[in-house]
């Protein structure tokens, strides 16, 4: 019995994968995925668009591995700050890198992956897998840190206190539309630190 087989990403011809990349980035700057299409990408990128099945399985994953491939190794970099003995320094310095240093211009890019993904299973399997569970651990170790140096309070999840933190990030992306500034990522981790710091003792 035969089976399939997934093509070779290495087996890839860098020319064309290139093409196809800028063109599907591109033109998810320009208008968004939700206006683009397969066949919009592969005519912009000069291919076809049986071509870029072979390796993608939707516009969505096409724009995932563009906008990833760009920025997710710089994401992660940031977030993986030395470790000063101030976490309310390092987490500052960690958002703004990320929010406004990396990600910065390409939010609208950022905000259309994560709505396409709503409805495409593979596509948030692949964000998750690809930019959200790296970047997840790398602030969940520094959370651990702050709380081994007394920083944070010894019996909080690092999961829910970055879901604290970063929950107001994704509301101002995907919900109120707003800026995300410098001021804003101050408030942000300020807001934050407020339930997250150790508790005097009662009455204290």
């Amino acid at each position: 019995m035969s089976t399939t087989r997934a093509p070779d990403p290495a087996r890839r011809n860098p020319q064309t994968t290139a093409a196809i990349l800028e063109a599907a980035l591109d033109m998810a700057r320009e208008s968004g995925l939700a206006k683009m299409s397969i066949e919009g990408i592969a005519a912009r990128a000069g291919v076809g668009k049986r071509t870029i099945y072979r390796w993608w399985p939707s516009k969505g994953a096409v724009v995932l591995d563009a906008w990833a491939g760009e920025l997710a190794a710089r994401l992660h970099e940031r977030l993986a700050a030395p470790h000063t003995g101030d976490f309310e320094a390092d987490l500052k310095l960690m958002i703004k890198d990320a929010w406004i240093g990396t990600i910065g211009e390409t939010r609208e890019v950022y905000a259309s992956i994560i709505a396409e993904a709503q409805h495409d299973p593979e596509l948030a399997a692949e964000l998750r897998k690809r930019l959200i569970a790296p970047a997840t651990a790398l602030v969940s170790e520094r959370i651990r840190r702050a709380q081994a140096d007394g920083q944070v309070a010894a019996d909080i999840d690092p999961q829910r206190a970055i879901e604290l933190i970063y929950a107001q990030l994704y509301y101002r992306l995907l919900v109120a539309g707003l800026p995300t500034d410098e001021a804003y990522v101050e408030d942000v981790a300020d807001l934050a630190l407020r339930g997250l710091r150790p508790r005097g003792p009662a009455g204290a």
